[in-house]
């Protein structure tokens, strides 16, 4: 295992399990090859919400949102 990964591993490791889960399953996605794409709808909801000033999304917004594109 590189360093890099073990610096990975140990900020992960110090994450609530939620946000572990979370970034797993999107890390295991890309190993497994699946990709995502947005329809223009969804690219120009993403746009709108760059550009709003609001703050990010919690770990649960996030999820729900990388949930839709799960079968």
């Amino acid at each position: 295992m590189t360093k890099l990964m073990r610096e990975l591993i140990e900020r992960l490791e110090a994450l609530p399990d939620a946000e572990q889960d979370a970034l797993a399953r999107e890390f295991l996605s890309v190993l497994e090859g699946e990709v995502y794409e947005l329809t223009p709808e969804q690219e120009e909801e993403v746009r709108k919400a760059l550009e709003d000033g609001e703050p990010n999304a919690s770990p649960q917004e996030v999820e729900a949102f990388f949930a839709c594109f799960r079968g």
